[in-house]
């Protein structure tokens, strides 16, 4: 409860992890067995939502390492030096007179 936040990111890459483990071992389950679909379902759906709650904390956990390894999200000590660096360029000519110079 601090200002670093991981957003979505924790979710999607443990969808992403739970869902190849689940898959593959459904896949060798169906090879190995000759299970139902009532019989995959009663197996894997407990296996995916305790992968999910013990995956949980260690991915949030690395995904703030990471914004803290790259400096992001509040973890630059400089960040309110950087916006006062900030600088646009202008362009002193017209739009329709630089549009006939590139035509």
């Amino acid at each position: 409860m601090s200002h670093q936040r991981a957003d979505d990111l924790p979710p999607y890459l443990i969808v992403l992890i739970v869902g190849h483990l689940v898959v593959g071992g459904f896949m060798v389950t169906e090879m190995v067995w000759a299970l139902g679909p009532w019989q995959q379902l009663a197996l894997w759906t407990p296996v995916m939502l305790v992968l999910a709650a013990l995956l949980m904390q260690p991915v949030k956990g690395a995904v703030i390492g990471l914004q803290w390894a790259l400096r992001m999200h509040g973890f630059d000590e400089d960040q309110g030096a950087d916006d006062a660096l900030v600088v646009t360029k202008v362009s002193n000519k017209p739009a329709a007179a630089s549009a006939k110079g590139n035509a």
